[in-house]
């Protein structure tokens, strides 16, 4: 049976697989027998965690959280799950063909699923000519910062891959810089940071807001696939 590593950046990705409050630590066990990390944010952070997680005896890995959109076909709550995942270099990395399908079979009557391509960004993309001029460039749908070295570590290895997604920000949402400075590595809110940060540009009020409400739809995703796809995440024997 295989015996999933799955590699979350955010607390609160990683709250949405597990029933119970938990402190991040190198591997928190799951029930099935898998394995979760949290990472923290961005590629190098990823692909430690996903080595760490092969070495631990984790025999197929996956990518888990939220992704920003970069068609408007995608709004807040959608689920990628990406046949292929595109690295910075232009490297394209394929899912696990079975997987992708059985993944999808159980999901596609209660989701809105997207299987389009998701390709890595080495920083947070604020804004909609950001994301449109990547778009432009790779014809991916959703962007993320860890699922590239995820699939470029099992692919070294010869392992299963697959990435799941929830849209968390859309393509014409803006991030405000009050938010990137309010949460650390491992997507942590620092409230007194963020009101700090709101006191001094209250502009991004409203942007905080939304962001918010998006975050909290993607999030509610998650935890409905969690539900549906079991604790195998429909993983193949």
């Amino acid at each position: 049976m295989r015996k999933l590593g799955i590699v979350v950046a955010m607390m609160a990705e990683a709250k949405t697989l597990l029933k119970d409050p938990f402190e991040p630590g190198p591997f928190v066990p799951l029930e099935g027998g898998g394995m979760l990390t949290v990472s923290g944010i961005g590629a190098r952070r990823a692909q430690i965690a996903a080595k760490a997680l092969l070495e631990h005896g984790a025999t197929a890995l996956v990518s888990w959280g939220t992704a920003g959109g970069l068609i408007q076909e995608l709004s807040p709550g959608c689920l990628v799950l990406p046949r292929t995942v595109l690295t910075v270099g232009r490297s394209v990395h394929s899912v696990d063909p079975l997987w992708h399908e059985r993944l999808w079979d159980r999901l596609e009557r209660a989701i809105d699923l997207h299987s389009g391509p998701l390709a890595e960004s080495t920083s947070v993309l604020g804004g909609r000519k950001d994301k449109e001029a990547l778009f432009s460039r790779t014809d991916a749908i959703a962007v993320d910062m860890e699922s590239a070295a995820i699939a470029t570590v099992a692919a070294q290895a010869g392992v299963p891959f697959i990435a799941i997604r929830a849209i968390s920000d859309t393509v014409d949402a803006s991030l405000p810089l009050t938010a990137f400075k309010a949460f650390d590595k491992l997507g942590r809110l620092n409230r007194w940071r963020l009101l700090r940060g709101l006191m001094q540009h209250p502009e991004d009020i409203l942007a905080w807001m939304r962001l918010n409400r998006q975050l909290r739809a993607a999030l509610s995703t998650l935890v409905a696939v969690t539900h549906m796809a079991g604790d195998s995440l429909m993983v193949p024997e």
